[in-house]
């Protein structure tokens, strides 16, 4: 299978730093960043609509030490009600909490910042993983999918299936399987972000290379990739899992040269396209977004 991207448009967001997730829900865009003190909602076209305080503090960026590093998020159904779930990375002890965010219209009283349940952590650790990273989240059907990041000293990606709303209960189920590419990239890459578009059983994944030998410290960028499960919900009892195939962004169009891509999701589908916006941290306290098309052929 093979990949088609065409880039419709991009813009620099100079002044909102570390994009690291987005979601599309109810014609609105809400963009994530690990260090930043606001959930950022813009339209379609990328007019900012408002933003969404998620800390008190003043500076536009929270200290690298101190942040909840919020890499991961996903469109969620708990109790009836739909939430924009933001998780961070637990990479740290401050990085092993949750943020819930109800949609269409909350704002920052209605958010729920939620521990990590500590057990999950250890379960976690006991399932194989060396390092924790939390860096990509979706829901296929009633299974919460995490994808674990690997670096260069531990260079395996891992996805973790739990069940939304799993910090509710005293023991969660965890299972934790290997996602390894069939061929692998020049340098190891490691999953930035995970969406699910359900109508095609579709899970499509981000990677990028980053020279880093562990979760906490950035490294220099390197190319950055889009990758696709096809008929997922039939695959996640599976050992491991693997990717039907992966686009080198860099290679598909130059815009992307030097842009650590973090966040994917699903604007709409038309026939066999994929309307998606991508988002790009470049470590720097800038972000970037993408609007493609993206169709998955068979030739």
């Amino acid at each position: 299978m093979k990949g088609v991207i065409t880039l419709i448009c991009t813009l620099l967001l100079p002044d909102f730093p570390s994009a690291s997730a987005v979601e599309f829900h109810d014609g609105r865009l809400y963009l994530i960043g690990d260090d930043a003190t606001c959930i950022q909602v813009l339209d379609k076209d990328y007019c900012v609509i408002k933003s969404i305080p998620i800390s008190s503090l003043t500076d536009k960026r929270i200290a690298k030490a101190e942040k909840a590093d919020y890499e991961a998020s996903a469109l969620i159904t708990l109790h009836g009600k739909t939430y924009l779930l933001a998780s961070g990375s637990l990479a740290t002890e401050k990085r092993r909490q949750l943020m819930l965010l109800p949609l269409p219209d909350g704002d920052s009283a209605s958010i729920q910042f939620i521990p990590y349940p500590p057990a999950f952590a250890t379960q976690l650790l006991n399932s194989g993983i060396n390092e924790l990273n939390i860096e990509g989240a979706a829901v296929v059907n009633n299974t919460l999918l995490l994808s674990n990041r690997g670096n260069n000293t531990w260079p395996q990606n891992q996805l973790i299936l739990t069940k939304p709303g799993f910090w509710e209960q005293a023991v969660p189920p965890v299972s934790v399987v290997p996602f390894t590419l069939l061929t692998p990239t020049p340098v190891f890459a490691g999953v930035s972000e995970l969406c699910y578009v359900p109508e095609k059983d579709l899970l499509l994944c981000t990677l990028s290379s980053e020279a880093t030998a562990n979760a906490y410290d950035d490294g220099d960028i390197g190319d950055s990739y889009i990758g696709w499960i096809s008929n997922i919900s039939r695959k996640l009892s599976q050992t491991t899992l693997t990717p039907d195939g992966v686009l080198n962004l860099t290679t598909a169009d130059p815009a992307f040269k030097g842009e650590k891509i973090e966040g994917i999701c699903l604007e709409s589908i038309r026939d066999n396209v994929l309307t998606l916006h991508l988002v790009s941290d470049n470590d720097a306290g800038a972000s970037r977004l993408f609007k493609v098309d993206f169709t998955i052929t068979t030739n």
